[in-house]
């Protein structure tokens, strides 16, 4: 039975799906944290075209063992030149206010709204987050943190994290290399020792792979729990990459190729330097361009589900008016055929 508090929730989140959203900010989250049970993966700031009201939106991903029930933030919105934040919005995700939006299991396939709605929680390696849209103050912000607060799991107990994961600068967080920053030898090296070449050209390495203790980053950018021996993404695995094509490994082999020009001279490296693949600025107009392409799409879905709904709502309508009129057609035949009968039996 739907409780006045669920059906405003259903409400909110129809009403938020119809928006007609552009994003205008991109807030980069390639960085990991050191030691956190959730991750941030994406962020947007939305703006409604027709409203003109902000909103900000957030991909994370639980990298613990254990399922999450609930996920507390906070987010600082700081004018320009200001130390002092101007407001401090809090959220809540979780299953009770129907705030986990799309959910995308561990293997990378998005549930639908309303299979997403029925989970009480997200498990390991799942992502939420998806086409929820956190209001933020009218007055426009020049920076924003974001802090992780408080995560509640759903086998008991509370964490408090207090973790400030920011935007492109990401506080106390690990720092990511990227594949398009090595030199020429490093990337050789790479292309040598790199037994997943078959993937690739459907999975390309963007950054250089690296652990901390809660989670490991794989080098097709796919964050994954430390306790995960493969990629969710690209089913690399994980003690091969660290032991072969990380930062440290690839300078130890690169010291040691130095020594040898010959072997770093009498290559051709051209196809080493993967510009084929996405550059940073690419990737992100990408993310932003299929991020808008989606919300566009949510919105033109709940617009065609909205009007079905009133099709049926007039057929229905239509259905009863011509029964009624049918009824009352057989109720004049009827009574005029007893009138009829009545006069015959008189006469």
């Amino acid at each position: 039975m739907k409780t006045k508090a669920n059906r405003a929730n259903i409400k909110r989140q129809r009403a938020d799906r119809l928006r007609s959203l552009r994003v205008i900010r991109y807030l980069d989250f390639s960085s990991t944290l050191s030691d956190s049970p959730v991750e941030p993966i994406d962020g947007y700031i939305v703006s409604d075209r027709d409203s003109y009201d902000i909103f900000a939106s957030f991909v994370f991903k639980n990298v613990s063992e254990r399922p999450i029930k609930r996920l507390k933030v906070r987010l600082k919105c700081y004018l320009e030149s200001s130390v002092v934040p101007y407001a401090v919005p809090e959220f809540d995700y979780n299953h009770d206010d129907l705030t986990f939006g799309i959910i995308e299991d561990a293997s990378g396939v998005q549930l639908k709204f309303k299979e997403s709605n029925k989970r009480t929680t997200i498990n390991s390696g799942e992502s939420f987050g998806s086409c929820v849209y956190i209001p933020i103050p009218a007055t426009y912000f020049k920076k924003l943190e974001v802090i992780l607060d408080e995560v509640e799991y759903s086998i008991g107990g509370r964490e408090k994290l207090d973790i400030l994961v920011g935007g492109s600068n990401v506080g106390g967080a690990s720092p990511v290399k990227r594949f398009s920053e090595l030199d020429d030898i490093s990337r050789l090296v790479y292309a040598r020792m790199n037994k997943y070449e078959s993937t690739e050209e459907s999975h390309p390495s963007v950054v250089v792979p690296f652990a901390t203790r809660s989670v490991w980053l794989c080098c097709c950018g796919n964050k994954n729990a430390i306790t995960a021996d493969y990629c969710s993404k690209c089913g690399r695995e994980k003690d091969w990459q660290l032991k072969n094509v990380s930062a440290a490994a690839l300078e130890d082999t690169v010291s040691k190729l130095r020594g040898t020009p010959e072997e770093t001279t009498m290559h051709d490296k051209t196809h080493y330097r993967q510009n084929k693949y996405l550059e940073t600025k690419e990737e992100i107009e990408a993310k932003v361009e299929r991020y808008n392409e989606a919300m566009r799409n949510l919105a033109e879905e709940e617009r065609r589900k909205k009007k079905r709904g009133w099709k049926v709502f007039w057929r229905i309508v239509i259905a009863v008016l011509i029964g009624l009129i049918i009824y009352i057609i057989l109720d004049v035949i009827r009574n005029g055929e007893w009138y009829i009968i009545t006069l015959l039996r008189d006469t």
